[in-house]
């Protein structure tokens, strides 16, 4: 997590040091962003299994739509995928088995809620979250005790879709009337759900909610409005 909050401090100090231009941000927009997430895959039903640690890079697109009172409180609504080669080096699992886990793809369909400062966006935001992935287990031939010297050699996957939660922050900054550049942090929670990877193997309790998300990245607004409602 430290190395989350140290990025998103980086980006958002590039972000405020750059020179923008003072705009309305009501409007659907698109983009592309790019990040680094940290993972965490625990075990509750097994203690003693080691947590399998995944990180790494990504990239993504975004769409949305905003909406700008006079009072200068912004509500919107965003989707965004983003897809990375997430995985870990196959851990063994307190004895002989071994694990190796997968993350391809995962998203958000979130609100924020924020406050304009001119060509500058201060938000918060939550929703719901997803992620696509696989987990593997592995028994070695000629095991000399524990579960795989019972069943024998074999490997197992199982393909996952998890829903879970999204919230966090950020901030966005208008560069031109119709481009900006936002950074923001997320926390992801997928919860716990029991894996059943196949007739050999032991189903399997894992745990996602411990996931750090930083990222940056350019958006592209388009259309105009011509009034605004009031917000009391």
């Amino acid at each position: 997590m430290r190395k989350s909050l140290v990025t998103l401090a980086f980006l958002s100090s590039s972000i405020f040091s750059t020179v923008g231009h003072a705009g309305d941000w009501t409007g659907p927009y698109v983009g592309a962003h790019g990040g680094w997430s940290d993972w965490s895959l625990a075990r509750p039903d097994d203690p003693t299994s080691p947590t399998q640690s995944i990180d790494g890079a990504f990239g993504g697109l975004q769409i949305g739509y905003d909406y700008q009172f006079p009072s200068n409180i912004v509500l919107g609504a965003l989707a965004d995928v983003s897809i990375g080669n997430l995985d870990n080096n196959p851990i063994t699992d307190g004895g002989t088995i071994m694990v190796h886990s997968d993350l391809d793809a995962f998203g958000t369909l979130r609100g924020r809620l924020g406050y304009s400062f001119g060509h500058i966006l201060a938000y918060a935001t939550g929703g719901g979250a997803w992620v696509n992935g696989s987990t593997t287990e592995d028994c070695p031939p000629n095991a000399q005790f524990g579960h795989c010297s019972r069943v024998g050699a074999y490997s197992e996957t199982d393909d996952f879709t998890r829903w879970g939660w999204a919230y966090g922050g950020g901030v966005e900054m208008q560069i031109v009337d119709n481009v900006s550049l936002f950074a923001e942090y997320l926390r992801l929670d997928f919860g716990t759900e029991t894996h059943n990877l196949g007739p050999k193997s032991n189903d399997r309790e894992v745990a996602i909610d411990d996931v750090d998300v930083v990222r940056a990245g350019i958006n592209f607004k388009f259309g105009h409005r011509e009034t605004t409602a009031s917000l009391k």
